[in-house]
């Protein structure tokens, strides 16, 4: 990724993070999914892009530590702020394409709506050395509709979406300049396709779980072969 893309997308996400709400989300409704997939051996646990905090905090509570970062000074405060109590949480603002964590150090690995900012092919070597045999790394990320069949899922995404929407987020009024800064994020955002998801992953991570889910999300699920 070149430095000026890293820059932009550092500066839409301080300026996100000024007027994140949590409430009701394409990424929080899989939460419990994510959860799931953990493994049994729970000691140390990297996210990736953490954000404001909001699945670090889940984290927190199945794992002795929690090793929580994201490219966003502004997302990494707001995430200290909203997380005091959680007192095993290491929040730490950092490139994850710079950051070099130590080989077989996590038990698990967790990513949300991040890896599609980052060049994966590049970066999954680096995330397999730092599993733990036995470990395994989660992956949920946004996707692109590639044929017809994943747009007849639209027919059901797009009014559960508002339903969603409607029941969770009746409180939440987003104010205008929320809306601008994510629509400056958008624009340039990029998404892989089925197809590509499963070819990139199965390609370097062998036996890797690659899946579709409704609300125009994938997600990854990959166990690191345990020591002989």
């Amino acid at each position: 990724m070149n430095e000026s893309l890293t820059q932009k997308i550092q500066n839409d996400f301080d300026r996100i993070a000024l007027h994140e709400q949590e409430g009701w989300d394409h990424n929080n409704h899989y939460h419990r999914f994510l959860l799931k997939q953990l493994p049994s051996q729970r000691q140390t646990v990297l996210e990736i892009g953490c954000g404001t905090g909001e699945f670090s905090r889940l984290l927190s509570k199945r794992f002795e530590r929690v090793v929580a970062i994201d490219l966003s000074p502004n997302m990494i405060e707001v995430a200290k702020q909203r997380s005091r109590q959680f007192t095993n949480i290491d929040f730490q603002v950092a490139d994850v394409l710079r950051w070099e964590p130590v080989a077989e150090q996590f038990d698990s690995i967790v990513s949300i709506a991040t890896l599609h900012h980052l060049s994966v092919e590049g970066l999954l070597p680096n995330l397999k050395a730092a599993l733990k045999p036995g470990g395994r790394l989660i992956i949920l990320d946004l996707l692109e509709h590639e044929s017809w069949r994943d747009k007849l899922s639209d027919f059901i995404a797009v009014p559960l979406n508002w339903l969603f929407q409607t029941l969770k987020n009746s409180r939440i009024q987003q104010s205008p300049e929320a809306a601008a800064a994510m629509r400056e994020h958008l624009r340039t955002d990029e998404y892989l396709t089925l197809s590509q998801a499963r070819q990139i992953y199965t390609s370097s991570l062998r036996r890797a779980k690659v899946r579709k889910h409704l609300f125009w999300r994938y997600s990854v699920v990959w166990g690191k072969p345990a020591a002989a």
